[in-house]
């Protein structure tokens, strides 16, 4: 009984199950865990191990697939609920008493509603006195998540805000609503590691001043043993290990668990360098720019970039420095405003339609967010094949059967095949958009953020693979990312980006904290990091 007086929420024997094919599949097998009032658990665990469907099953949000077979809540107060329930009265759970932070705040916001139209629809249904009393929760709560000026940011549309600063927005919407338990699921995955940082300390910040209560879904260790105190390892919808953080990532018992940080340590690329010299990629002084109202933003300032076949190299920067909008010049989904994107020596800067489709199998993009890349109405194996249609490669056949190989390379085999995008793990859907880029077998592959949605083993599984693949089929491969392990252990070289201009190019074994480059050692002392395991 002691336990319940403690507990903001304690979770018994929560079982959920998705129906494929007319057939239950079991995705979470009767978990039980409780929250401490005023703490930070961790649900750690692989892409797919059930950590996002526990957080939707606690709301209600699961989709029309997946069915709760048993499970009950129990609050802090003593107010309990059957979720299994399907007559459940979810409104009186959703919100009010359990907030949820989705991964991707830019998704879950309206690009066509200012952010205090998303105040007022968040908070329409909580008791005012007057407009200006909503207004100063508003301000409140914005200046708690650190944003000096909120009438500016009230005022602005989600698209004219960074990552970061959507995802502080995101949680001061959910904070208004004065929750008991808050669920963030993997609420920093998708930033780099300065905005990582800041919107964890916030999160750590704000649940002492307000004393939240939080289960924090994440498959990153270090953000764990940056906030957390007690930790649940999850995998395949079980728990395999649980205790206090220091406990189980510096003395873990299981198997598993000792797996989950082994794969963190990414070792240095190990890969002999590229011994051919001839250019496959030649970007020359490209400008983009974009227009915001009467202004207008600089994106990229006189880039050069010179990529050899077969080789590997990385992009390193923080969000907003223009990765990913070069690797979109590059790819033909933007033109640049100035300079020239050679491609086996052919200007392909300008190139549209039918001029560029045979440009399409031999230069790949893997995009960062995966699942608004895949038709949401098609199966994994349907999603694979389709370049192979489009390029009109193979028999029904044999696209089916390269189709079936590329997807178990990279860990979709059985049941999954069958699966559309919106009956799987963020991180499936990563590996299925992986999988459809390298079935053309190209000659150069982009990877944008292509791995930052996933857990630590799979990283390490999908990085591996696109080595191992590189060595067999002989493609360059240009690995954008914020985080410095995906680049250490992938390339050759690694240009370091800031505001649209390359500020450094190192060699792998020199990209260390103690480089010479200012912006470099600021960059790599960022990083979250935890201690070795004994």
């Amino acid at each position: 009984m002691d336990n319940y007086l403690k507990a903001a929420l304690s979770v018994e024997q929560l079982k959920v199950s998705y129906v494929q094919n007319k057939k239950r599949l079991p995705v979470l097998d009767g978990i039980s865990f409780v929250l401490e009032k005023g703490k930070i658990l961790a649900l750690l665990g692989e892409s797919g191990s059930g950590k996002s469907t526990c957080g939707k099953s606690l709301i209600g949000v699961l989709p029309p697939s997946a069915k709760i077979d048993s499970g009950t809540v129990r609050f802090g107060n003593g107010d309990y609920a059957d979720i299994s329930d399907n007559d459940i009265n979810w409104k009186t759970i959703r919100g009010m008493r359990i907030g949820m932070i989705y991964q991707d705040a830019q998704l879950a916001l309206n690009p066509v509603k200012t952010i205090r139209v998303h105040f007022e629809e968040t908070l329409r249904n909580k008791p005012f006195p007057s407009k200006e009393a909503m207004e100063k929760v508003c301000y409140d709560m914005l200046r708690l998540l650190n944003f000096d000026d909120p009438e500016r940011v009230l005022n602005a549309y989600p698209f004219e805000l960074s990552g970061g600063m959507c995802q502080r927005v995101y949680i001061a919407m959910i904070l208004s609503l004065e929750p008991e338990v808050l669920i963030a699921d993997e609420p920093t995955s998708a930033l780099d590691t300065v905005s990582q940082k800041e919107v964890l300390q916030l999160l750590r910040d704000t649940q002492k001043k307000l004393g939240l209560s939080i289960v924090l879904i994440t498959h990153d260790i270090g953000v764990v043993h940056e906030i957390c105190d007690r930790v649940i390892v999850l995998n395949e919808g079980k728990i395999v290990e649980q205790g206090a953080v220091q406990d189980v990532l510096l003395h873990p018992k299981e198997h598993y668990t000792k797996q989950l940080i082994e794969a963190r340590n990414l070792p240095a690329f190990s890969l002999p360098c590229s011994k051919c010299k001839e250019p496959l990629l030649k970007i020359e002084c490209i400008k983009k720019a974009f227009q915001k109202g009467n202004k207008c933003k600089n994106v990229l300032n006189q880039v050069d970039l010179l990529v050899h076949k077969g080789e590997t190299i990385g992009i390193l920067g923080f969000s907003g420095c223009g990765k990913s909008t070069l690797a979109r010049c590059v790819t033909g989904l933007e033109l640049p405003d100035q300079g020239k994107i050679m491609y086996n020596g052919q200007d392909i800067s300008m190139l549209r339609g039918r001029k560029r489709q045979h440009i399409c199998k031999s230069l790949q993009i893997v995009f960062q967010d995966a699942r608004a890349s895949l038709n949401p109405r098609r199966s994994a194996l349907e999603l694979v094949q389709e370049p192979l249609k489009y390029l009109k490669i193979g028999t029904t056949k044999e696209r089916t059967e390269k189709a079936r190989f590329y997807l178990k390379s990279v860990g979709i085999d059985g049941d999954a095949l069958h699966r559309r995008p919106p009956q799987l793990s963020t991180g499936q859907c990563q590996r299925i958009a992986i999988a459809r880029a390298l079935i053309v077998e190209p000659e150069l592959l982009i990877c944008d953020e292509a791995v930052s949605a996933l857990d630590m083993i799979l990283q390490k599984q999908i990085l591996d693979l696109l080595l191992n693949l590189q060595k067999s089929i002989g493609f360059a491969y240009i690995m954008i990312s914020h985080d410095a392990r995906v680049i250490r252990h992938s390339c050759e070289r690694v240009a370091i980006m800031n505001n649209g201009v390359f500020v450094d190019m190192v060699s792998t074994d020199r990209l260390a904290a103690q480089s010479e480059n200012e912006f470099t050692h600021c960059l790599l002392s960022s990083e979250l990091h935890i201690a070795e395991v004994s």
